[in-house]
């Protein structure tokens, strides 16, 4: 597991591992689960099926996954991190800021607005397309990706068009107090109808930027 891409992890451990039905859940479920209970652990089941917006009946299949990857296990209170699972959570947050809820301002989409800091990522951005898709696929309305540079953060829209949000903009400078964004970070910023679909969709955008 050490050496693998987190992506392929991630996906590897959102697969059916016997003969059955697909499971209601994708690999964005099993990161924010990991996190979820890096972050807070131990956690119960019931908590888990809240922070996901997923039934009870695909919590225990995630647990179920995970535990039998030896990546968590179940104590009295609830679970907690394996020693496999805490070596994936800290890879996954060295690379993954916690969520954040802003007013996005000239870059919201819909009500509620999730941003998310993918560090040194910045060289994986195309044009945004790929984390648009990704939020909308997990519900989101859209999403907008802004790379880090010294004095913006900059926008891909085309070859030959950029756009760029500078430095002394208020968001901008609210994003740098949440964020510590260094050069060559990105920021993605996710809009959506309600919190949990725009965090969400904020995960499933940032895992499109891992390796």
């Amino acid at each position: 597991m050490a050496s693998a891409g987190l992506l392929r992890i991630l996906q590897a451990l959102s697969k059916q591992p016997s003969p059955g039905p697909a499971p209601a859940f994708s690999h964005v479920h099993i990161c924010r689960a990991l996190l979820a209970i890096g972050d807070e652990g131990p956690i119960g089941r019931i908590e888990l099926s809240r922070k996901l917006s997923l039934g009870e009946g695909a919590i225990r299949t995630i647990i179920r996954h995970l535990t039998q990857a030896k990546v968590i296990r179940t104590v009295r209170d609830g679970c907690v991190l394996a020693r496999r699972g805490t070596d994936l959570y800290n890879r996954l947050r060295a690379k993954l800021s916690r969520i954040s809820f802003i007013d996005a301002k000239q870059l919201s989409l819909d009500k509620s607005s999730a941003a998310i800091l993918v560090r040194g990522a910045s060289r994986l951005v195309r044009r945004g397309i790929e984390q648009r898709d990704a939020a909308i696929r997990a519900g989101a309305t859209g999403a907008c990706t802004l790379i880090i540079t010294a004095s913006a953060y900059v926008m891909p829209m085309a070859e030959t068009d950029k756009w760029e949000l500078q430095s002394q903009d208020p968001l901008a400078r609210e994003m740098k107090d949440l964020f510590h964004p260094k050069n060559r970070d990105a920021l993605v910023v996710v809009s959506a109808p309600d919190k949990a679909l725009a965090e969400h969709g904020a995960i499933a955008a940032a895992l499109t930027l891992l390796e």
